[in-house]
């Protein structure tokens, strides 16, 4: 099976970066890499809070650029942490909800709880072992100064306090809540930065300024089509037509195909290379060519083709009951979702159909962010397709 084998430059006010940061604020004349740099110059000045070990950060990944694969249901850059404690390997994750816009916010509003946070600090000493212990910022600033798409961003952190903590309510669902030990140990970031931008990254999300620019193609690189790589596309191939596609250079240059614009080049739904329109599934008209869909990684295929390649359709609307359990796809183009019975009380034909959706903010309240686990070559996981649930009562 082969689907397995708001961007530009933001202005932003530094003030208050590195004390008791407001949740978002005005903007003012300076690039993203002035606010950084501004936030770095003012931090040189803090000191831990008492009792806290101060901690760095290293390099950060997103999904695409961890070995094997891990696109989470929100953007999530993962770094190693040095001088946390551990024997073993320790991480920081830094997890920000999909429709975060560049800007300030004060970590201490998510209530040193990974359950209620929507940008979120937290790292792990001796990650995977049996004395595996958590940390959860409960205070500091994080700024997003650039986005280039949601798995593609570039932020500074400064001041955080991480808190000893332990999973509390809710243990189970798709997130997990968590507790501050009271009395536990504290590590501080005095000032650490993330960049995950890549060159010839893109956002293939309908109306981004990096989605149709003239003679490339935004190719998707995870299921749900929230992070993406450009291609020249210089030919005049379209939809279904074989194709070549040549490698980039360098990494900084990009690779080539004899597609149209607005056409990959990809072999995901057959053999043999073949161009395909990208398009935007969240998008009320995706645009596909006459027979064909919004599928997987963003591409215009055939209903038949996903079939042929594990993937089950169900023809409910939103908001309907599903004929059976479980499904992929359900609803039409530009109003698709996912049969799913959150506890399974109705049966297994009790399933409903769901609406898609990016966000976990996008869901009301009373609704948690569920999403559709895709296994991938090599270990790798995609949990970038989700859709909003009731909770049980």
């Amino acid at each position: 099976m082969k689907f397995v084998n708001r961007g530009g430059w933001s202005v932003l006010l530094l003030s208050g970066l590195v004390g008791c940061g407001q949740e978002a604020l005005d903007p003012a004349p300076a690039t993203p890499q002035d606010a950084v740099l501004t936030a770095e110059q003012e931090a040189r000045f803090l000191t831990p809070p008492a009792g806290c070990t101060e901690v760095t950060l290293g390099e950060t990944f997103n999904g695409i650029q961890l070995t094997p694969v891990q696109y989470e249901r929100q953007p999530t850059f993962r770094g190693d942490l040095t001088n946390l404690g551990g024997t073993t390997r320790d991480e920081l994750r830094i997890r920000l909800d999909m429709n975060t816009a560049p800007g300030l916010y004060n970590l201490a509003t998510g209530g040193a709880n990974t359950f209620t946070c929507e940008q979120c600090v937290f790292g792990y000493q001796d990650i995977g072992t049996t004395t595996q212990k958590l940390f959860v910022a409960d205070s500091g600033a994080l700024l997003l100064a650039l986005q280039l798409s949601p798995q593609q961003t570039l932020g500074a952190l400064s001041n955080v306090v991480l808190r000893e903590s332990v999973l509390a309510a809710p243990r189970s669902g798709p997130y997990t809540g968590s507790a501050v030990v009271e009395g536990g140990e504290c590590r501080w970031i005095r000032f650490a930065t993330w960049n995950t931008l890549r060159p010839g990254g893109c956002d293939p999300r309908e109306g981004s300024p990096t989605s149709n620019l003239p003679d490339t193609a935004c190719v998707a690189d995870d299921y749900a089509g929230t992070d993406g790589t450009l291609e020249r596309a210089l030919g005049t191939k379209t939809q279904g037509e074989l194709c070549t596609r040549t490698a980039a250079a360098s990494e900084y240059e990009l690779a080539t195909t004899d597609c149209e614009q607005g056409f990959a080049c990809t072999d995901l739904v057959s053999d043999d290379a073949q161009c395909l329109k990208t398009c935007d599934f969240m998008s009320p008209a995706p645009g596909c060519p006459s027979g064909t869909i919004c599928g997987v990684y963003g591409v215009c295929t055939t209903e038949a083709i996903l079939v042929e390649n594990g993937f089950a359709f169900d023809p409910a609307l939103i908001g309907q009951p599903c004929a059976g359990g479980f499904t992929e796809f359900c609803g039409v183009e530009g109003a698709r979702g996912s049969c799913f019975d959150p506890d399974g009380a109705a049966g297994p034909a009790g399933a409903t159909c769901r609406p898609y959706t990016r966000a976990r903010s996008d869901c009301a309240p009373g609704e948690e962010l569920g999403y559709v686990y895709y296994p991938l070559a090599g270990g790798g996981i995609d949990r970038t397709y989700s859709y909003c649930y009731p909770l049980s009562p």
